[in-house]
């Protein structure tokens, strides 16, 4: 279960997420802060420089297709600000796809600041309902910008939703214990006959009473420390980290041991390396586009890796980038495109490199696909003893393309042989609908 993804978590939530499978979701996208984000590279050196695009420019770049799509009011605000609008789009497609992989039990916690936050609500409460809105969480950080002309901005929000009425909740699991000192908040205190202190307070003339060694339920103003800039511990550089004592809170009162989550922009893998130590499963997806040499891992992934070699090890890497895809080699490229339609590569393949669970066979190759090659393997697919019978489909993935004479032998198959054929290649497979 546990698997990270290179690629844009649209895609991925789309593609290969199960709707209504996952527990828990923590989201940290971008904050629309107007700049490139930087890190450094403390945690590896000799490094390339960590970034991830967040400028008004790249945001305008992309309001032109936010036109196509959005909806009314989203267009409007598009009139004076196209680049905070396109911003908005972006995010209400990610969120719609969060909301389809959610459990009916489960929550979500978006993490935001004041640049968007007031607007993000507004589409989460079109999302999930302002009926399923839980907490507005405020997440005192003790450090941030210095203000001259204003006050010290020293705080981001979590807004948290659930999915429906019926959803799972513990803050006990990580509330404080009650304050022991008699007269602090009134009430009448007392020893129960199995020698448990407790607090009674008559409210509305009912009696409520506290056990004073049971936790109590948090607010929702959290105050965590941020990560300090020269600590060696946890910080690995990377821009917008957050401490994982800030995930552990969210993790634990908002899932059980063996629940699924996910971080749609995992980014260094604070999340998900938390909810490996508190016993979760896991899926961590990030876009990552930082330069990088042929055959390295995206950046962040990298982090990831430095930071837990053993769970990395352990945990399944796939894909979803294009440019990822076209430099593999033979093997890597037909495991990708197995994996990719859920196929296994029969033995002895028999001019057959894969069939999906339906029976459809696959024939993947990296080089450019003619009308002999073609031919071939429709003759193959229809002896093969594991495809289904009779052809009804077939698959053919290539890494660089076809050319005329595979287009016209897919033709005459499928005007004389009512067998439909699937030409694609990695920018076919990765293409966003």
């Amino acid at each position: 279960m546990n698997a990270f993804y290179h690629g844009d978590c649209l895609f991925v939530m789309k593609h290969d997420i199960e709707p209504e499978s996952v527990d828990l979701i923590y989201l940290d996208p971008p904050f629309f802060t107007g700049k490139i984000q930087k890190g450094t590279k403390k945690w590896q050196p000799g490094a390339m420089e960590i970034s991830f695009e967040d400028s008004k420019r790249f945001w305008s770049e992309k309001a032109e297709e936010m036109r196509k799509k959005a909806p009314e009011w989203l267009r409007y605000i598009a009139l004076k600000r196209p680049d905070f609008a396109s911003y908005l789009w972006y995010m209400m497609e990610r969120l719609q796809a969060c909301h389809k992989v959610l459990k009916k039990t489960g929550s979500i916690y978006l993490h935001c600041d004041y640049r968007a936050s007031h607007y993000l609500k507004m589409v989460m409460d079109e999302i999930f309902g302002n009926n399923n809105s839980r907490n507005e969480v405020i997440w005192y950080k003790n450090s941030g910008g210095i203000g001259r002309t204003s006050f010290n901005k020293r705080h981001d929000t979590l807004l948290n939703y659930s999915k429906t009425g019926k959803y799972f909740y513990n803050g006990k699991a990580v509330g404080d214990l009650r304050e022991q000192e008699e007269g602090t908040f009134g009430g009448y205190f007392g020893v129960d006959s199995n020698g448990r202190k407790y607090r009674e307070v008559r409210k509305g003339g009912k009696v409520y009473k506290y056990y004073m060694d049971e936790p109590k339920n948090p607010d929702d103003v959290w105050t965590v420390p941020q990560i300090p800039e020269r600590d060696k511990t946890e910080r690995v550089g990377y821009p917008t980290q957050k401490p994982e004592a800030l995930l552990q809170r969210i993790i634990k009162a908002s899932s059980n041991e063996e629940d699924l989550v996910l971080d749609p922009f995992c980014g260094c893998g604070t999340a998900v390396i938390v909810a490996s130590k508190l016993n979760r499963k896991f899926i961590g997806i990030d876009i990552n586009t930082s330069e990088r040499k042929k055959g390295e891992l995206p950046t962040a992934f990298s982090v990831i890796k430095n930071r837990s070699h053993k769970l990395f090890a352990e945990t399944r890497y796939i894909s979803r980038d294009l440019s990822e895809v076209l430099e593999m080699d033979s093997r890597q490229f037909e495991n990708w495109v197995n994996e990719f339609y859920r196929a296994n590569k029969p033995s002895p393949d028999r001019g057959v490199d894969g069939i999906t669970q339906d029976g459809i066979p696959i024939q993947v190759k990296t080089f450019n696909i003619g009308y002999k090659v073609l031919s071939q393997f429709i003759t193959d697919a229809k002896y093969h003893p594991k495809t289904a019978k009779p052809i009804k489909k077939v698959i053919v993935a290539s890494q660089v393309g076809f050319d005329d004479g595979a287009r016209s032998r897919k033709f005459e198959i499928e005007t004389n042989e009512d067998i439909e054929i699937v030409l694609t290649t990695p920018e076919d497979m990765l293409k966003l609908e």
